[in-house]
C-alpha cells in the first residue's frame, strides 16, 4: 500500500512540476546565458536544455491528459493545469511567434494586429486620455 501512495505522489509531483520547470527552461535570461557561452558549450547546453524540456513536456502532456480523462474532478484540475502549462512551455520554445488569441481577436475585429505585434495594445489610459501616440494631438489632448 505504501508503494501505491508513493507512485501516486510521484505522478502528482510530475503533473504539478513538469510544466512550470519546462516553462523555466524557456526563460529568456537562461537562453541568453547559454547562448553567451563558447560555441561548443552553448551547443551542448542547448541540446541538454531542449532534451530535458521535451521530456518534461511529454511527461506533463501524458500524465495531464490521463488525469483529465480518467480521474475524479479534483485530479482533473491538476490534469488541466499540466496540459495548459506544457502547452505554454511548448509554444514558448518552438512557436514563439504563433499568437492564436491575437489572430482570433483580429478576425472578430476586436483587436488589430501587425505582423510583429505581440501583447496587449493599450492606447488609452484609465482617465480617458490617450497616450499621445494615436494621432489625437500632443500629449493626449482631445
Amino acid at each position: 500500500m505504501e508503494s501505491l501512495a508513493l507512485l501516486v505522489a510521484i505522478l502528482f509531483l510530475i503533473d504539478v512540476l513538469a510544466g512550470p520547470i519546462a516553462i523555466f527552461l524557456t526563460w529568456g535570461k537562461l537562453v541568453r546565458f547559454i547562448n553567451s557561452q563558447s560555441k561548443r558549450v552553448a551547443l551542448l547546453l542547448t541540446v541538454i536544455r531542449r532534451a530535458l524540456h521535451g521530456l518534461l513536456v511529454i511527461m506533463a502532456l501524458f500524465i495531464g491528459s490521463w488525469l483529465t480523462y480518467i480521474a475524479v474532478t479534483p485530479a482533473k484540475l491538476f490534469g488541466v493545469f499540466a496540459l495548459v502549462s506544457s502547452y505554454i512551455a511548448l509554444r514558448r520554445e518552438y512557436f514563439p511567434d504563433f499568437q492564436i488569441l491575437a489572430i482570433i481577436l483580429n478576425k472578430v475585429g476586436i483587436r488589430k494586429i501587425a505582423p510583429g505585434d505581440h501583447g496587449p495594445l493599450s492606447k488609452w489610459k484609465r482617465n480617458g486620455r490617450s497616450s499621445g501616440n494615436d494621432g489625437h494631438g500632443p500629449g493626449g489632448q482631445h
